[in-house]
């Protein structure tokens, strides 16, 4: 019915040239589905750390630290990456390290160590930071004209939802494992299965990243009629 509706008033909630831009409505799918990744699976780590190993807060926090550090370190460097190879292949890149840092997780043991946690919580951070930096930038450069902060709530909209959803998608598919989302999360096995189930869901951004253009459109660069570098050089001469 709303999908009815707004296809049909004259003043839809999404204006029509934002639904139609391919570049804007798949970077927010992108974001919407990375959100939900990781912060489902933070979620389910956080009960591992600390309740399968038992763990305190800060000797859990600084496990994590790997990923907040190449979430830092790693946008600068995203952001020459989407430059040099374009916003498609860096959403790819970005959305599968995300994919296998969710992934990576799900073999984590009590016996798995410092290094391995950390490893895989960088690998998580960097692919993140990628993935922000493209679909940002996409959003940006791409945004019809005059719709900046239509485009600009959008964005926002989708990474409030995103958690929500992976964190639902968490409980559930800690639920479904056989006991409650918290105690079921304590088990190793089911923190497993659920991190593989958020790990999926973060990798159905490979389709709407395969969907963002190649290169950036200000890349290209302004279009010169031909012989006007000649004529100018007439006119110095």
């Amino acid at each position: 019915m709303l999908t009815w509706h707004e296809r049909r008033t004259a003043h839809p909630t999404v204006p029509h040239a934002v639904a139609r831009s391919v570049p804007v409505t798949a970077s927010m799918a992108i974001l919407l589905v990375t959100n939900a990744g990781l912060f489902g699976a933070l979620f389910t780590a956080t009960f591992y750390l600390q309740d399968v190993l038992r763990l305190d807060a800060l000797a859990s926090g600084l496990r994590v630290l790997p990923l907040t550090a190449l979430m830092v370190l790693g946008a600068p460097v995203a952001g020459t990456a989407l430059r040099r190879y374009g916003p498609r292949r860096s959403a790819i890149a970005g959305t599968a390290l995300v994919v296998t840092g969710i992934a990576g997780l799900s073999l984590l043991g009590p016996t798995s160590t410092w290094t391995a946690m950390g490893a895989i919580f960088a690998v998580l951070g960097a692919g993140f930071a990628t993935v922000m930096v493209t679909a940002t930038g996409t959003v940006v450069g791409d945004a019809p004209p005059g719709y900046a902060g239509v485009v600009g709530g959008l964005k926002q909209t989708a990474m409030n939802i995103g958690p929500t959803l992976g964190i639902a998608v968490a409980a559930s598919a800690g639920a479904s494992a056989g006991d409650s989302p918290v105690t079921a999360a304590t088990s190793t096995p089911a923190m497993g299965s659920t991190l593989l189930v958020l790990a999926g869901l973060s990798a159905l951004g490979l389709l709407p990243a395969s969907l963002l253009p190649r290169a950036r459109p200000t890349e290209q660069g302004p279009a010169r009629p031909v012989g006007t570098h000649s004529r100018l050089e007439g006119q110095v001469k």
